[in-house]
């Protein structure tokens, strides 16, 4: 309870079960409840030190501090609200009272949240501009306290606030933009917006220059667009589906939005101007806003036309940019894998989407692009001198949709003249040696939609950046064919109905070239290095790799089932490889020790130093290591010489602790790559005389152990054979250990591939008919050139 000195003294006796004492008389310590802090309280020009206890109701100390006389409060306290005095602004209610208290800031007795709301409301209708901006300026963070804002709602706030946003310029439309992106980003404020509200936004974004007005305005127009989704199906609410326009705009977001922006000319051009600025915030904000757009374009009105239109505006370039510069400065692709993604929606709707009778004025322009006259027109073809294989051209579109036409389109109407220059130069040669234009342009339209996945969309997860150069690749692919077209000779007899085996034929090398030119790594080739290739490129050379793809690739190969079955078998061929280089452990081998260090030893019998790869006396140089069966240990002896060793353990007195090595350091040798010297010794060995590789050669490799007083064995293989079976053997036989020698990754991958063939070979094999007798054919005569001998 907050009181005076007078009223401590009258109430004494109940001091702990106040809430507020006045500090100026101090208390006996025993009656200080360590949990309530000392702090001031300020109310205008005047504070009183209080100890505020925590159990207390907010509104009971609230009430406490308007009778304290030191503040002389005259209202009641049921106007007046606690703020926080280290910022003054935040509001404290019952749930944030503890934490203000721990930081002992103290407080601000400042108006309730109801009195602020209606002061707030009257000062939104005044026409002094000094009052409007202040107003707006602290309604930005008033609007985000839940007891403001259901007052400010109540008393008409939110029309007061779409008022000023509506006629306010300056700092004052910025701080009321912030204050309604505020509320709608709570999901509050959509009470009485209006056709006029919508425009005045798109209108802010299309012509506002000010970054500080325009960011708000953009992020409100993407909650808008958000706003009230087409009703589902399954929805359990009563209400009639909406009948009239009118019903269906106050319904959807975007449809109203939509044909505000579309009477815009200039919004789509200031968004994608956005999006190539040096804001970073600005450029996310503005692709967050097109991917709102885009995806309600595409799933509430189920149209293509807003995808075209962003091409229109260069959008689809600036983007592609964007990625790449993403790319380079590693920033977040996210949304621009959701353009990408949306970008290929939109195409896949052109593509399913049949041509109708208002689309027949692209063929309009793709016909005035040839620069045809009714002179070139003779016995009956017109659309066929275009590349069309009848004169029904709409037709010929089943496969492609309107994204056929489309690219045809943009093709035709790309450069001035380019078009009717490739028209006029088919019309020169024979009837059968002229190029489809038309058909081809179908033909790599779906090469082209098949590489980016058009027919059937999928979740992007790689950038694919020259998808964003959809159109002009299409023009560079085409003109690609028509160049091949002439370079190969190939004829054309679909025109008369006849086969089209030449077509085809161009066709696939065209899809070759798609494949290596398309098929890189992203960042792997720029969009200039694309068009050069497509520039460049010869038939021979397309035609060359393409028969070296066939004959490295089977189509049956590429399928799921066999991508598994390749699986299973590569881990079949690695774990009978492992147990083959660890048999070999098991069996022995003699290497070479390489000089050591010196370490220290002990002594013993033989006056051998018997430190793990110290050298011993006598010049003893070799060693034969051999793997104990539990594969625990292994075992070795020292000789100056190599000689026949017995099986078993028992002719190898060393040994080390398999649990104890760490690393098995190759030289990256093999027998392709051996630097050796010859070396002759006349010893038993049963292997007999070898050629022992220099200190220098890829043969040499280290067993590392954990033991601190012993260094490294250096080891030299007679040959690559063994150096393979070894290094490898000792790497698997750790868990964690892995191949390291080209060797042995060549032998798996070989019995995964000769495993795959059998098992392919089991498949085709049962579709074969094996006859029960077979024609024993003629003995060839000897006047052929052929000679023979009796089979006995």
């Amino acid at each position: 309870m907050a009181t005076t000195q007078q009223q401590q003294q009258q109430q004494h006796s109940s001091k702990s079960r106040n809430s507020l004492e006045n500090t100026n008389t101090p208390a006996p310590p025993t009656t200080q409840p360590l949990t309530s802090p000392t702090l001031y309280v300020t109310y205008l020009d005047r504070s009183v030190k209080a100890r505020i206890d925590r159990e207390v109701p907010l509104e009971e100390i609230i009430r406490q501090l308007c009778q304290s006389a030191q503040l002389a409060v005259s209202e009641p306290p049921a106007l007046f609200a606690l703020r926080s005095k280290e910022d003054g602004a935040t509001l404290v209610t019952n749930d944030n009272l503890a934490q203000f208290l721990e930081r002992g800031k103290g407080f601000i007795l400042t108006s309730s949240p109801t009195i602020e709301a209606a002061e707030l409301v009257d000062k939104l209708t005044s026409q002094q501009p000094s009052i409007l901006k202040l107003a707006t300026y602290s309604l930005r963070s008033l609007v985000k306290e839940d007891a403001f804002l259901q007052e400010f709602i109540a008393r008409g706030g939110l029309a007061a606030l779409q008022e000023v946003i509506r006629t306010a310029t300056g700092n004052t439309l910025a701080y009321a933009l912030v204050s309604m992106e505020n509320l709608v980003t709570e999901d509050r404020g959509w009470q009485g917006l209006e056709m006029d509200f919508v425009n005045r936004i798109v209108d802010i974004i299309a012509n506002e220059p000010l970054i500080n007005i325009s960011r708000p305005a953009i992020s409100i127009l993407r909650k808008l667009t958000l706003y009230s989704p087409i009703p589902s199906s399954h929805s359990t609410h009563t209400h009639p589906p909406p009948h009239t326009q009118e019903e269906v705009i106050n319904t959807l977001g975007f449809p109203l939005i939509y044909s505000t922006i579309s009477s815009s000319p200039s919004f789509l051009k200031t968004i994608v101007n956005h999006l190539s600025s040096g804001d970073t915030s600005m450029s996310s904000l503005s692709l967050s806003l097109l991917n709102t757009l885009f995806h309600s374009a595409i799933t509430i009105l189920k149209e293509d036309r807003f995808g075209e239109e962003l091409e229109m505006r260069d959008c689809w370039r600036v983007v592609a940019n964007l990625m790449e510069s993403q790319r380079s400065g590693g920033g977040d692709l996210s949304g621009i894998l959701q353009f990408q993604g949306l970008l290929v929606e939109s195409l896949s709707i052109s593509f399913h989407k049949h041509v109708q009778e208002h689309d027949w004025t692209l063929l309009d322009q793709v016909w005035i692009a040839s620069a045809l006259s009714s002179a070139d027109i003779a016995d009956g073809y017109h659309w066929r001198l275009l590349g069309f294989r009848t004169e029904n051209p709409e037709s010929e579109f089943q496969e492609t949709g309107t994204l056929g036409l489309k690219a045809l389109a943009n093709f035709a109407t790309g450069r001035v003249g380019e078009f009717g220059s490739i028209i006029q130069s088919q019309l020169q040669r024979p009837l059968h040696r002229r190029c489809p234009l038309a058909h081809a342009s179908n033909a790599i339209l779906l090469l082209l939609s098949e590489h980016f996945s058009i027919p059937t969309p999928q979740p992007p997860t790689l950038p694919q950046p020259f998808l964003f150069h959809f159109y002009d690749l299409h023009n560079l692919v085409t003109k690609f064919f028509v160049r091949v077209w002439g370079e190969s000779g190939a004829e054309w007899k679909g025109i008369q109905g006849g086969a089209e085996e030449d077509f085809e034929r161009v066709k696939g090398v065209t899809e070759s070239m798609i494949r290596a030119t398309l098929g890189g790594r992203w960042g792997e080739k720029a969009w200039f290095e694309v068009k050069h290739d497509f520039a460049t490129a010869d038939y021979k050379t397309v035609r060359d790799r393409q028969m070296r793809e066939m004959e490295i690739e089977d189509d049956l190969l590429s399928k799921a089932p066999v991508r598994n079955l390749r699986g299973r078998l590569y881990r079949e061929s690695y774990e009978f490889v492992r147990a083959q280089r660890i048999q070999c452990l098991h069996e022995g081998a003699w290497f070479k020790t390489l000089s050591p260090p010196p370490s220290v030893s002990t002594s013993n019998t033989m006056g051998r130093k018997t430190a793990i790869g110290a050298p011993t006396t006598g010049g003893k140089q070799w060693r034969f290591f051999r793997l104990a069966a539990n594969r625990r240990t292994l075992h070795y002896l020292e000789a100056g010489e190599r000689k026949a060793v017995r099986p078993g353990l028992e002719d190898l007195p060393e040994k080390i602790d398999v649990n104890t090595i760490t690393d098995i350091i190759g030289g990256g040798g093999g027998s392709s790559s051996l630097h050796s010297r010859p070396y002759s010794t006349a010893s038993s060995s049963t292997h007999g005389p070898t050629t022992i590789p220099t200190p220098a050669s890829p043969l040499a490799f280290t067993i590392v152990t954990t033991s601190t007083t012993s260094p490294p064995i250096e080891l030299l293989a007679p040959d690559g054979t063994t150096y393979s079976e070894w290094v490898d053997g000792l790497s698997l036989l750790r868990p964690d250990g892995n191949i390291q020698t080209k060797e042995t990754a060549d032998l798996v991958q070989t019995l995964t591939e000769f495993g795959v063939k059998v098992k392919l070979l089991d498949l085709s094999g049962e579709k074969v008919d094996i006859p029960l007798e077979m024609p024993v054919p003629l003995i060839p005569s000897a006047k052929n050139g052929f000679y023979y001998s009796e089979m006995i």
